[in-house]
């Protein structure tokens, strides 16, 4: 959902008098808009523009402005007196997405973690346990301010936000003397922004199609007992 918002440029203005301060979204075709104009003191003295923008806060990406500045005594359009400017608007999610990695190394495992060590999700619901996580392997939560207290050997960071969903098909089978036992599907519901564990012991369906926050799709298995396949099936239906 689009907000407004403002962004301000601050120049050194050596002419007195009105300058005119163009903007666009950078790479967007089309010319500039220049309809704000401020009166500057000049005499190499700060002044500042400031120019309303919708956003949408909830984005997972920067937006980069760019534009100049010209004295309006030189032809809008000239090349005269141009003072570039660029300026970035950085959302702040929401829902943002954290990575929670296990740091061990290859044939080693973290876990568990209960329900109340992971907290809560963005809309208030339980999340589940985790039973462990292999050295190396990484889920995913939506997240709002408070971290969850996770046991160590874990560690949790910033991957970008919730907003963003893909359709993804998960294909499983046994391999000779296999079993399902402690294989499991994480991953973020498009929806809900919910953290989802779904055991393949359970399962009676494959493939598996579900539509997730992109990237955020994990299996918890061992490739001694079990195949996977995931395959990225673009945006979803």
């Amino acid at each position: 959902m689009l907000i407004p918002a403002t962004l301000t440029v601050n120049f050194i203005a050596n002419y007195t008098g009105q300058h005119r301060v163009c903007w666009r979204i950078q790479g967007m075709p089309g010319p500039f808009i220049c309809t704000n104009i401020v009166d500057c003191v000049g005499g190499g003295n700060v002044c500042s523009a400031v120019i309303n923008i919708m956003v949408d806060p909830d984005s997972c990406d920067t937006v980069i402005y760019e534009g100049y500045i010209q004295a309006t005594c030189n032809p809008e359009g000239s090349g005269t007196g141009q003072i570039p400017w660029i300026e970035s608007y950085v959302p702040n999610p929401s829902c943002a997405k954290y990575a929670v990695q296990c740091t061990l190394g290859p044939g080693q495992s973290c876990g568990p973690i209960t329900s109340q060590e992971l907290g809560l999700n963005c809309n208030g619901t339980v999340r589940p346990a985790v039973d462990f996580i292999s050295g190396g392997g990484t889920f995913f939560l939506c997240n709002t301010t408070v971290l969850p207290v996770l046991p160590p050997d874990y560690s949790i960071v910033l991957d970008g936000c919730c907003y963003e969903c893909n359709n993804y098909e998960i294909s499983y089978g046994l391999l000779p003397g296999g079993d399902f036992i402690g294989a499991s599907v994480y991953y973020l519901d498009c929806t809900t922004r919910e953290l989802i564990r779904v055991d393949l012991i359970n399962l009676v369906v494959n493939p598996l199609n579900i539509c997730a926050v992109t990237g955020s799709v994990y299996v918890e298995y061992d490739p001694v007992k079990v195949s996977i396949a995931i395959a990225d099936l673009g945006v979803c239906p």
